[in-house]
């Protein structure tokens, strides 16, 4: 793929989250925009956001002396997390000025400026010093690379000899029929999502060690299906904001979502993974 298209795709993710997307994210999502792994068969959404990155945070090395690159980090809540109950310094990245305006607004209210730092950064072309970082941390943001190895690579060249990449994404399965695979793409303005082989493949090339690989598809479903109702519910707060046109294709694309999970279609995964401790 060329620079070209991969700098068209990145101005199309980047349109989504700074358009009529951040009135969505912030009104319904909250700061936390990821999917939630339950704590419980009665646990609120909100509370399976956190639990995510409770059990992302308990499979990283992280401690005061941690440097974390956060990739994709939305408006800095996962940050703050790590900030907050680790006193880790942490870079979050991300192509939405909006959302990193908001990051530094709520890491400042919350007193944590000393250990955040949020810049704009394309996660292709990371302008961060080689063997950079201890940590790098993703949530959901992968299915939006143009070119998703070389993603990867920028992760390991970052990262310090033996530290981690931990990340999740969204997944489509290969077996997705074609038609269904486009609209899946379509409401989230991706151009390729990937699947576990496929990250495991890219994963081995590069010579990282899969320390730990978790597929938490079952709760996919469930955590667009929370979306999905709150959008209807804010439905009359939000039409002044983006009109009933965005609302209704949204909420059409998101009952889609909700029914490709329950196909079998649309999946999640962690994955944690270590750079060689010796690199050429």
């Amino acid at each position: 793929m060329s620079q070209r298209d991969v700098n068209a795709i990145v101005s199309n993710t980047r349109a989504y989250y700074d358009g009529p997307a951040d009135e969505i994210y912030r009104t319904i999502w909250g700061d936390n925009l990821h999917l939630g792994v339950p704590c419980g068969d009665e646990c609120p959404h909100p509370e399976a956001m956190q639990h995510t990155n409770e059990i992302m945070a308990g499979a990283a090395p992280l401690g005061p002396d941690s440097r974390v690159l956060d990739l994709g980090c939305g408006y800095g809540s996962t940050a703050r997390y790590l900030a907050a109950n680790f006193g880790c310094q942490v870079t979050g990245t991300n192509i939405s000025e909006k959302e990193l305006d908001l990051a530094r607004q709520r890491a400042s209210g919350a007193g944590l400026s000393h250990l955040l730092t949020f810049e704009y950064e394309d996660f292709h072309r990371l302008a961060c010093a080689d063997g950079s970082y201890d940590v790098v941390w993703s949530q959901e943001a992968f299915l939006h690379a143009a070119d998703k190895n070389a993603v990867l690579s920028e992760c390991r060249r970052v990262l310090k000899p033996g530290a981690t990449l931990i990340f999740t994404d969204v997944l489509v399965r290969r077996d997705t029929p074609a038609a269904d695979r486009a609209r899946i793409y379509d409401r989230v303005q991706s151009p390729d999502m990937w699947d576990l082989d496929d990250y495991r493949a890219a994963l081995s090339r590069l010579d990282f060690s899969i320390a730990r690989e978790e597929d938490w598809s079952r709760h996919v479903a469930r955590s667009y299906r929370w979306v999905r109702d709150r959008l209807r519910e804010n439905r009359a707060a939000l039409l002044p904001r983006i009109g009933a046109d965005t609302i209704d294709r949204t909420l059409e694309a998101l009952s889609f979502w909700v029914d490709s999970a329950n196909a079998g279609y649309i999946g999640w995964a962690m994955f944690v993974a270590g750079k060689p401790a010796h690199t050429a």
